[in-house]
């Protein structure tokens, strides 16, 4: 995974004939141990786990640790989890949310299951909407 990300680094930087996105996009690191949360903030720029994980709080601090500990605290460092679309998630003062809140998670990734309904996802974007 390291050299994965120093890899994606140079090329992003344009060595190699590669195309150089500017900005370059972050890399956001998955994992769901204390390994690779280490891993995504000593070397990503983010770290993605579930939001239903039982130590999200210390994966989110190992993640963060490591990010300071990496000497590029002054860049961004994001963190994500993941979770089925369920109206708990929807609602900003749900205990669910709360507890993303409280553990450091900046993003939360709602997945819909196929078949896709439409009108399911566009009442989550109103009830979304409204807690603005």
């Amino acid at each position: 995974m390291i050299d994965a990300i120093a890899l994606i680094r140079q090329l992003w930087r344009g060595e190699s004939g590669f195309l150089r996105p500017d900005p370059p996009p972050p890399i956001i690191v998955g994992g769901f141990g204390p390994r690779m949360a280490a891993i995504a903030g000593r070397h990503g720029d983010g770290f993605n786990t579930q939001a239903f994980h039982p130590k999200l709080g210390d994966l989110v601090r190992r993640a963060r640790d490591g990010h300071a500990a990496s000497g590029r605290d002054a860049s961004p460092f994001i963190v994500t989890v993941f979770a089925g679309l369920e109206d708990g998630w929807l609602r900003p003062d749900s205990p669910a949310r709360r507890r993303l809140a409280q553990s450091g998670v900046e993003r939360l990734i709602l997945l819909v299951a196929p078949p896709f309904d439409v009108g399911e996802i566009r009442a989550a974007g109103r009830l979304l909407g409204a807690a603005r």
